[in-house]
């Protein structure tokens, strides 16, 4: 991917890092996008350093339009191109008791991670649809976006803001495939990242009963550390899967296929 510019949201830390490491590896120009300013200067230096690649933080709020829209105007003055985005920022707040259950918690899950997505897309599609080469988007979806829950690490919004994002990605990869822009969407399962109050890492002793029971429940036996998920992320945003739109591709170690 060198002489190429990529656009990584949530880049700070977690999958989001990982995706971006995943294309500055192969040669891109990344940028790290983040409402956490220091840790995506920190990933960005970081990432520049190992690679030597150029890495540019940005901080930005996936819900608000208008940095939405400056991130990827900052974007195309910096590099002059722009061929691969991640719209990965998302979070997952814990599971609330029914009669807790509020509609800002709601709101808050869906605005981040389904307007959030959209709004990454429309404007990285804009961008793309004004050069020749056209572009490859890669939304983050998640097993719980194809299936319903099966452990209180998640909450109802986080399930339906990521079925949200299976189906848009679908109209997505068959509304803009005549502009040259390819859409698809990576579904993890469990990963060891701070998401969701870091359930899975495996420090976390306060839940080792419900991280024993997704390996148990997932045929390769073990929660994966982010760094897995860089060979899809490479895949689809390079020229590897030219011919790969609408669809979600999950890694999960086998957890869909045992269900």
């Amino acid at each position: 991917m060198t002489d190429s510019a990529a656009v990584v949201t949530g880049a700070a830390s977690g999958i989001g890092r990982a995706f971006a490491e995943s294309v500055a590896e192969a040669g891109a120009d990344v940028v790290i996008a983040d409402i956490d300013i220091d840790g995506a200067t920190t990933a960005a230096t970081e990432i520049a350093d190992d690679t030597g690649v150029e890495a540019v933080p940005i901080e930005t709020d996936v819900t608000d339009e208008a940095a939405v829209e400056s991130m990827f105007d900052e974007t195309i003055d910096r590099f002059g191109r722009l061929d691969a985005v991640f719209a990965n920022a998302g979070i997952a707040p814990a599971e609330r008791d029914l009669h807790e259950y509020d509609m800002s918690h709601w709101e808050q899950v869906i605005d981040i991670n389904l307007r959030g997505v959209w709004l990454t897309d429309l404007y990285a599609a804009k961008a793309m649809s004004e050069q020749e080469s056209g572009g490859s988007i890669i939304n983050t979806a998640s097993v719980y976006g194809l299936s319903g829950l099966e452990t209180l690490a998640y909450s109802p919004a986080y399930a339906a803001s990521k079925g949200g994002v299976v189906n848009l990605t679908r109209t997505l990869g068959g509304e803009w495939g005549e502009l040259g822009i390819r859409v698809n969407a990576i579904a993890p399962s469990h990963a060891r990242t701070d998401i969701g109050g870091g359930f899975f890492k495996e420090d976390f002793e306060a839940a080792e009963a419900l991280q024993q029971q997704v390996e148990d429940r997932t045929p390769l036996g073990r929660i994966p550390d982010p760094e897995e998920l860089k060979g899809i992320a490479l895949f689809l945003a390079s020229d590897a899967s030219s011919y790969c739109t609408g669809y979600t591709y999950a890694v999960d170690g086998g957890w869909l296929a045992s269900r």
